[in-house]
């Protein structure tokens, strides 16, 4: 409050000469700044005037009764809670607070032990993953599980550990979000390293030429998509259908698919009842349902590197120092037969050497 005083007290003279100057809504975020070059912007707007500050902003859009503007800036402007606490979000008087908890640390799964082999920016990332996860966890599981099979969930998910090119299409935007946001909580332990956009801009189709792994949710899927066959995922969500390049099934699937059949049939049965209510919201059977599920997936995912400490060498250097290596070879071995061909693909993806040298790095420490 005093900083926004202040703010208004060094602007009380020049404010209405400056917000006349910018006129509408429209011309105040012209798509302009974004086309001129910089000496041309510095032409166009001074410096004084490049950066409107949000009280400025805020100020213009409660003088245009702009509701939606002041959302946003209110939102921009909240604090972040520390970990433990909460904040209640009201923007305006006639909208619904909005109250969040931000979980503790000790709700996030690390134990002290693991979090201090690691380097305070490492630990920090660590958490902050782990927090966006546990956030993303119950609407997105229980909408993917609503609106995909057992069966296309998996595959979706074995696409995405092999970082394969997934495009998900649906023109709901709410569905369409859910359904790409559900893959961060899906596959922990293992973070996803390459791109996420669960909606991408019809003026930014071109970047599907990317030639690098990604995720991305499109609402039409264009008549000249191009992507190689040998990397395209491609979601339908409307047909529950998923089209594929050849992926190896995931390990022990007919042990997973029994496992987490009845979890999913819970969810679908939930459809009904769930598309009377925004994405975001669920009951306590489907939160409870989608917490035991990706209980499921994460105890399955964990067990693929669980054994990792027996195919690792470590090596004491002369200052003491440990260095570990993971034999790669004798670990996909140690996978059965029939299992091989999906952890021979899965050991060279950047999602399994962040993990796999997460790993190391604790066993050099003696900390895992």
């Amino acid at each position: 409050m005093v900083m926004f005083l202040q703010y208004l007290g060094m602007f009380s003279c020049s404010r209405s000469r400056r917000l006349e100057g910018f006129g509408s809504f429209d011309t105040l975020f012209s798509p302009v700044r974004s086309m001129v070059s910089e000496d041309e912007e510095d032409e166009l707007f001074p410096d004084h005037e490049k950066d409107f500050g949000d009280d400025l902003i805020l100020e213009w859009a409660k003088e245009n009764k702009n509701d939606l503007l002041q959302i946003i800036c209110g939102y921009h402007a909240m604090p972040l809670p520390q970990r433990g606490n909460g904040i209640v979000f009201q923007p305006l008087d006639h909208l619904q607070a909005i109250e969040y908890k931000r979980p503790p640390a000790s709700d996030l799964g690390f134990c002290n032990n693991y979090l201090a082999s690691f380097e305070a920016a490492k630990v920090n990332a660590k958490l902050a993953a782990a927090e966006e996860a546990l956030a993303l966890s119950i609407w997105t599981t229980a909408t993917v599980c609503r609106v995909l099979s057992l069966e296309n969930v998996l595959t979706l998910v074995a696409g995405v550990l092999l970082e394969k090119q997934v495009v998900v299409v649906c023109p709901n935007l709410g569905v369409l979000s859910a359904v790409v946001l559900s893959l961060v909580p899906m596959i922990r332990p293992f973070q996803w390293q390459s791109l996420l956009l669960p909606i991408l801009p019809r003026q930014m189709l071109d970047f599907l030429d990317a030639p690098v792994p990604f995720i991305v949710g499109i609402q039409h899927r264009p008549a000249d998509l191009k992507i190689k066959p040998s990397n395209l995922v491609h979601v339908n969500v409307l047909k529950n259908q998923v089209k594929m390049c050849h992926l190896p099934a995931l390990p022990r699937y007919k042990e997973l698919v029994s496992e987490l059949r009845p979890l999913h049939g819970r969810l679908s049965l939930e459809s009904s009842v769930a598309k009377r209510h925004p994405v975001y919201r669920c009951n306590e059977v489907q939160a409870e349902a989608a917490t035991r599920f990706l209980s499921v997936m994460r105890r399955y995912l964990e067990s693929l590197c669980s054994d990792l400490r027996s195919y690792t060498i470590t090596s004491v250097q002369s200052n003491n120092d440990r260095v570990s290596l993971l034999l790669k070879d004798s670990f996909v071995d140690s996978f059965n037969s029939r299992d091989r061909s999906f952890i021979k693909h899965f050991v060279d993806t950047q999602l399994f050497a962040v993990l796999s040298d997460s790993c190391l790095s604790s066993f050099e420490h003696g900390s895992f």
